[in-house]
Formats: C-alpha cells, structure tokens, sequence
C-alpha cells in the first residue's frame, strides 16, 4: 500500500514539473553559453557541434544587433560624401577662376588674358602615352599612330560645368528621379547658360553684355553653392586656388 502511494506521488509529482517546463518561457541563452554546454559533454563530434551552432547563432541568432548597426558602412561612404571629396576640391578651383574674371570684366576689358584662360584649352587631361605590348601595323617603324595614345586637353570652365553636374547629381534624394529633375543640377544649368553667353560676349568684345552675364551667373552660381553645402562666392573661401587632388576615404585597412 505504502509502494503504490509512493509511486503515485512520484507519478504526479513529474507531471507537475513537465507542465511547468511546458508552460513557462526559458529565457534565450546566449551563443556562448550554448557552445560552452554542448563542448562541456566532450568529445570531438559535441566540440564540432557547438562550434556549429556558434557560428549559426551569430549568422541568424541575432537579427536584432546587425540591424542596428546598419551595415558596416552605414553613413561612411553614401552618396554625397563621396561626391564631396571627389568633386568638392575641382568645384572650388573652377570658381576661384571664374571670381578673377569680374576685376577685368568690371574693367571693361572682356578680351582680357584671365577671361580667356578660363575658357581656353589650356589644362592637361591626359598625357600622350605609348601603348604597352603594341605592335605597329606593317608599314610603320617602331610604332605608329595606332601604339601611342593621344594627349587630351581641357578647359577650366569644361570641368567646372562637368564638376558642378555631378557633385549636384549626387544630392538626388529620389533614386527614380532623372538627373534633369535635380534641382542643384537645374541649378548648375542656369549658371552655365549665362556662363556660354558671358563666353560669347567676351569674345565680341562687348563689356556692356560681358558685365550683365556675369553679374546674373554670379547670381546663379550663389544658389548653386549654397545647395550643395559650399561658401558663397563673396565668402574669401575663393581667394586662392584650390587642392582638386582627391583624398583617400579609409575605414580601418579598406580605402577607396
């Protein structure tokens, strides 16, 4: 009598634990402390379990960590920085260039050396090279046309208006809007109209119109630079030439 009782209470007493194992919540354990557990029952097979279990846990075990983080490179390298370092420096030189225009232009001399620098061809893009491992056509000695590659040049205003499009293009918030709908690149667009025909004055030689062409892209070019996070013109940040190398942008041994 006393054994069945015994058994009895043993019987209900495992119930009672199974249906509290059943109903109570277990607080999540930690990768760790799961790895520790299972590697703590020995053996090669366990200790290559755990070290399983430990590498899927950090994968999928902890969504909510590698959200917050927002990548490795939330905020380093988006769009606009990168625009800034790149284009910032040229951007800078091309309107220290474009101020030095308004003392002769204000001057009447809109043939004036500085002005006609400013549009000519007069910066090097790229340096004439031989091609490597070419191999001249028949006919030709030690490498014709076809191995060398040709000297580019361009101008200070070509990349200025070049410079502008693209930084200006970078401040896109929408990714489906078209560059035209931009409005530092419509911005830049109104500039560089009354820059082409502040060109075309100064080379008729007519100050009257060369004056009010670069009075109105001076205008143009304010609300350009203030769109894209840059000094106004009359600021002294343009009173000298500007560094147009591009720095390097590191993140611990990665660097673009």
């Amino acid at each position: 009598m006393r054994l069945a009782s015994l058994l009895l209470a043993l019987q209900l007493g495992a119930t009672l634990a199974l249906h509290q194992l059943a109903v109570v919540p277990r607080a999540p354990q930690p990768c760790g402390a799961r790895a520790a557990v299972q590697m703590s029952v020995g053996g090669r097979r366990e200790a290559l379990q755990a070290a399983a279990a430990a590498a899927l846990c950090v994968a999928v075990g902890q969504p909510q960590a590698a959200e917050a983080s927002g990548g490795a490179t939330a905020g380093k390298y988006t769009t606009i920085p990168i625009a800034k370092r790149r284009y910032f420096g040229r951007v800078r030189q091309g309107v220290y260039e474009f101020i030095s225009m308004e003392a002769p232009i204000k001057a009447g001399d809109p043939k004036n050396a500085i002005i006609a620098g400013f549009f000519s061809q007069s910066m090097l893009v790229k340096k004439e090279k031989k091609k490597a491992n070419c191999v001249a056509a028949p006919g030709f000695l030690g490498g014709g046309d076809e191995c060398v590659s040709a000297e580019k040049t361009s101008s200070r205003w070509e990349d200025l208006q070049l410079a502008m499009y693209l930084l200006g293009n970078a401040f896109r918030m929408d990714s489906g809007k078209p560059p035209e709908k931009v409005k530092q690149v419509k911005q830049a667009k109104l500039f560089f109209a009354e820059v082409e025909k502040l060109k075309k004055a100064s080379a008729a030689g007519n100050a009257k119109e060369a004056a009010l062409r670069y009075a109105l892209a001076k205008e143009a070019l304010d609300v350009y630079l203030n769109d894209v996070e840059l000094p106004p013109t009359d600021s002294g940040e343009y009173s000298g030439a500007a560094d147009t190398s591009v720095p390097s942008l590191c993140q611990g041994s990665f660097c673009i």
